[in-house]
């Protein structure tokens, strides 16, 4: 079972308001302030950086409320004399509901806030850039741990690597191939029916006309991502088993291991999220949580509490920010982080 936000531990850190202003949406704001007032750790200067949030824009406010609403027992802080006073203030300025667009994280947060097991970053500049756009015709690709560039090809279709990655791109004119030696990458096609596009990884062979999809080598095995159009995979041979192929549809994913595969439906902007600098978690173990907060940041997470790997948590977190992850586990109250350094940092039960 989640723990619940209300629960902090004795030792966290002093809470962060600044990181708040940074956080990508109106509901994980909230659902931040929310917690932090249902601890015993809430200053005056906590309330006065609410207040200033909460007056600021529409959105906010709307936010705010879904979220009372969300959780049991938010009575007793519907009660409370500053949160009244705050919500006075801003219905005598309310102004007009302007265009809101929601970014990925917010639709995580009305999940995350409903299931009282979810965690909330900053999202800061200091996370990767917007992806360089660079020439990649006959070349090798390669990105360190954090970075992701794209590339484009003379057809318009581009390459985007992730996070530790390398890939060789060529192209002759009678085909576009792609191999990929480790890492993952976004391919969007250009369609040309005379000229195939290849993705070859891990023996797994990708083909595509025009379509976008994702290929990420899984230590072993290789996944592949259907965003739109279509892709055939072609799989090789296993110890007495015959070579196999399989179409994807959008929406479905193909992970093959061992010689056997599987194809399951996922959310597609939540797997690919990493494109837009994040990584979205809808009650993932916290041990793979890990090792792929892991695959973008020089520090390295370690659970060193047994008990903490299958705690499940949700929510949208910042590529490359491992502090800001770090820092809503303890403000959950899931885990304690003990002997942090440049290069470690280790999770220990509350």
């Amino acid at each position: 079972m989640s723990k619940s936000m209300d629960h902090q531990p004795a030792d966290a850190g002093p809470f962060d308001a600044r990181a708040l202003e940074q956080i990508d949406s109106p509901e994980a704001t909230a659902a931040a302030y929310f917690s932090l007032f249902r601890s015993p750790r809430a200053t005056a200067q906590d309330y006065d950086d609410f207040e200033r949030w909460h007056a600021r824009d529409e959105a906010n406010r709307i936010a705010w409320a879904r979220v009372e609403r969300a959780w049991e027992g938010a009575g007793a802080m519907r009660t409370d004399a500053r949160i009244l006073a705050i919500r006075e203030r801003a219905l005598a300025n309310r102004r007009p509901r302007g265009r809101w667009k929601r970014p990925l994280a917010a639709a995580v947060a009305a999940v995350a806030v409903l299931s009282a097991g979810v965690l909330y970053q900053r999202l800061q500049p200091s996370g990767p850039s917007a992806p360089a756009i660079a020439s990649a015709e006959g070349q090798a690709i390669s990105t360190g741990v954090g970075q992701q560039v794209t590339f484009r090809m003379t057809d318009g279709s581009t390459v985007t690597a992730n996070t530790d990655s390398n890939l060789a791109v060529d192209e002759t004119e009678t085909l576009r191939r792609t191999a990929m030696k480790r890492g993952e990458a976004f391919f969007e096609v250009a369609k040309n029916p005379r000229k195939p596009f290849v993705v070859e990884a891990g023996g797994v062979k990708v083909t595509a006309l025009g379509t976008a999809f994702a290929v990420r080598d899984l230590d072993g095995g290789v996944g592949v991502t259907l965003a739109h159009g279509q892709v055939r995979v072609d799989m090789p041979a296993a110890a007495g088993k015959e070579a196999q192929s399989a179409v994807l549809k959008p929406g479905q994913q193909l992970v093959w291991r061992a010689g056997t595969f599987r194809i399951a439906p996922v959310d597609v902007d939540r797997q690919l999220a990493w494109r837009e600098g994040a990584i979205s978690f809808d009650r993932v173990p916290l041990k793979d949580a890990v090792a792929e907060i892991n695959r973008y940041s020089a520090q390295e997470i370690v659970i060193a509490s047994p008990s903490l790997a299958a705690h499940p948590i949700s929510g949208t977190f910042r590529i490359g920010v491992t502090r800001g992850f770090l820092q809503s586990l303890e403000l959950a109250g899931i885990a304690r982080v003990e002997n942090e350094s440049a290069t470690r940092a280790e999770l220990v039960a509350p």
